[in-house]
């Protein structure tokens, strides 16, 4: 199975979903570390293709992670609505404890494509039948299921769609083109609103808000209750973009989210007023896939400043409330950053794991993971997804399906796991437990 697979271009997936559907590098004039910007703010494309490495300056420096603590739920497709995941605790040693079908694994046409949430003692799965399921988070049986796919209508399948959890109420978005509430408790549909696109990443529910991004680069604010769209925000509209769970980022009146574009865009969650914009993108690159502007990843939002990474190449730090940019590396990722103390933890595109400080973008240390599965002959690519910070140490999982914990102080792997089958979904932690969802529609526990 290739690595490749949650790339999918738009024009080459309408007929499977259920509706038909060159900024300066540095914008803001600010400096890149250990680089000086010339005169005219301009910063060399040659520079950016340098491979990641150790900053000189953080010598005799190792990332400061703070404590872990029990975390019983992870309600958003990014653990809080404002993607900044806590140190979660593990009731264990990095073991495998448990391995569960909990539905349909990804085909040709249908996948998954977001996590699982936890909430109230259950775990909530989107497969990728568009079925939802709660089971018990500590083991057992289906307590419930719903189908969500339409019953009438010429569309047989749609690609992802993802799931979030508030106030007692799982609230889905589907590759069909809708957004729904679900009763947590029962699985009874409290209401459904036709998004006019489709949707394959997860929504964030916040303020009573659910905020979803549909493939046409459109931003919906859906009223909790109701289900009535309150505003809207067009985007550029992209013709290729990578089939992923990214979703937006809530930090208190503020919403924050991601475009197949490499936009990243701030509003005002009551109205949707624009407060700033930037553009994730790289020129220079050369090949087409590193020509997709993509942010992937879900934007991380804490102590007023915004993470975000873009497949094309650019991890920038940008302040929430002016859109500033107070650092930028020439960085490919699809992943959310991992954000824990003075650290950044974040996954390449070609398999380097980096831990960046956070206040100056320098590099603590990058740990190699393993790039093909044939590494002499360069072939089988793997695509490796996450980190989530739990009991002390890093887990990322891969398209080859193993799963590594990692010491964060100093990159080093100190256990590898099978997992028996691909992982293109970023792990969670809650519970006690990391949690890691497979293309085959296996829910797979490490304590």
């Amino acid at each position: 199975m290739s690595a490749f697979r949650p790339i999918v271009m738009i024009a080459a997936v309408a007929a499977l979903s259920a509706c038909s559907s060159a900024p300066k590098v540095w914008p803001f004039g600010s400096e890149a570390p250990g680089e000086t910007a010339p005169s005219d703010g301009r910063i060399s494309i040659l520079s950016f293709e340098q491979k990641l490495e150790v900053d000189a300056a953080l010598a005799g420096r190792t990332p400061y992670v703070p404590p872990a603590t029990e975390v019983a739920d992870w309600h958003q497709p990014g653990g809080p609505e404002d993607n900044a995941a806590r140190h979660a605790s593990i009731d264990g040693n990095f073991s495998i404890v448990a391995r569960r079908s909990v539905g349909q694994g990804s085909t040709s046409n249908a996948r998954i494509s977001s996590p699982p949430v936890i909430a109230d003692g259950k775990v909530f799965v989107l497969d990728a039948g568009q079925r939802l399921s709660a089971f018990p988070v500590n083991g057992g049986g289906r307590l419930w299921s719903r189908d969500l796919s339409p019953r009438r209508g010429r569309d047989k399948n749609a690609l992802g769609g993802g799931v979030a959890f508030a106030d007692g109420k799982l609230f889905v978005t589907s590759g069909y083109g809708f957004a729904a509430a679900i009763d947590a408790s029962s699985g009874q549909e409290v209401w459904r609103t036709n998004t006019q696109a489709p949707i394959h990443a997860a929504p964030t529910v916040a303020s009573g808000r659910v905020f979803a991004v549909t493939n046409d680069s459109e931003l919906l604010a859906l009223d909790a209750d109701t289900g009535a769209i309150q505003w809207t925000h067009q985007a550029i509209a992209e013709p290729a973009r990578i089939l992923s769970a990214s979703s937006p980022a809530v930090k208190g009146d503020l919403v924050v989210a991601p475009f197949a574009s490499g936009e990243i865009v701030a509003l005002l969650t009551a109205n949707g007023r624009r407060l700033w914009v930037d553009a994730l993108t790289r020129a220079g690159r050369l090949t087409s896939l590193s020509a997709i502007n993509d942010i992937a990843g879900r934007p991380v939002a804490v102590d007023g400043v915004i993470y975000a990474a873009s497949h094309s190449g650019i991890l920038a730090a940008i302040d929430q409330r002016t859109g500033q940019r107070l650092w930028a590396r020439g960085l490919a990722s699809t992943q959310t950053p991992a954000v824990a103390g003075d650290t950044l933890f974040i996954v390449t595109v070609d398999g380097e794991l980096a831990a960046i400080e956070r206040m100056t973008g320098q590099v603590f240390w990058v740990t190699q993971l393993k790039r093909y599965r044939d590494e002499k002959d360069r072939k089988g690519r793997i695509a490796w997804t996450g980190p989530v910070l739990a009991g002390g140490k890093l887990v990322l999982a891969s398209s080859e399906g193993q799963a590594v914990v990692v010491n964060p102080a100093s990159g080093a792997v100190d256990k590898t796991l099978n997992v028996g089958g691909p992982v293109y979904i970023a792990p969670i932690a809650a519970a006690g437990s990391v949690f890691l969802l497979s293309d085959e529609g296996k829910l797979v526990v490490i304590r």
